[in-house]
């Protein structure tokens, strides 16, 4: 869980400024094509509608996103709640703008997402604002510092959970992805920044300690299939 070790790996290539819009764009695509096609997207959904049905919510529901990127996890949310009969009121965040601007392209007025430039570590929202807030594939970009000030601000975002999902560091998962980008992604961003997300990523008991230090002592974290990691604070 070393500062040290996150230096080495590197820099992702979408954590940097001044992006190429075009294929920022295309690495975007193939984010939201690895969550659709490895479970990424089903694991949040999955969780945040089981959560509401569990609680008897109905009506609207509110779905707070922080790193949203492209914004696949709200439009998927967005039309499968819309199955359940609930209307999903999406809100996106994302602390880099051009990433923000490729969202706002690719989410048209049907899902009516939000989207608001800012960090998710001090995120603008009062406690208890949404009714579940979510992070994916995000705690892999940040130092151990980071990740516990973002589990620690982001709990108190939430009324009803904080659903996390990231990738777990192993070599095995560090093959798989690196196989994954080079088969099914179109940008060369992406097949680069694949494997070092694998590298720069947590382990399941690392993620328990760093949520302990984060006042979130009762979060469940489990591992899901193809070298994912989730984790549930309900509020």
């Amino acid at each position: 869980m070393s500062l040290k070790r996150i230096q080495e790996a590197g820099i992702e290539i979408l954590d940097q400024a001044g992006l190429d819009a075009d294929e920022l764009r295309r690495s975007l695509l193939d984010v939201a094509r690895l969550n659709r096609w490895f479970g990424g997207t089903r694991a949040v959904a999955d969780l945040i509608l089981r959560l509401a049905a569990a609680r008897t919510l109905s009506g609207i529901i509110s779905v707070l996103d922080v790193g949203c990127g492209g914004g696949d996890i709200l439009r998927a949310l967005t039309r499968w709640g819309a199955r359940s009969g609930l209307r999903v009121c999406g809100v996106g965040c994302d602390r880099n703008a051009q990433v923000l601007a490729v969202a706002a392209g690719l989410s048209d007025s049907r899902y009516g997402i939000r989207l608001v430039n800012a960090d998710g570590v001090r995120p603008p929202f009062r406690a208890g604002s949404f009714d579940f807030v979510t992070c994916s594939l995000l705690l892999h970009h940040l130092n151990p510092d980071e990740v516990t000030a973002l589990l620690s601000s982001l709990r108190t975002v939430a009324r009803h959970a904080l659903i996390v999902n990231d990738l777990e560091r192993s070599r095995a998962a560090w093959a798989g992805v690196w196989l994954a980008t080079r088969v099914v992604c179109r940008s060369p961003w992406t097949r680069h920044d694949g494997p070092l997300s694998v590298r720069r990523a947590y382990t399941l008991e690392e993620l328990r300690v760093l949520s302990e230090r984060a006042g979130c002592a009762r979060m469940r974290w489990w591992r899901g299939p193809l070298f994912r990691i989730s984790g549930v604070l309900e509020v």
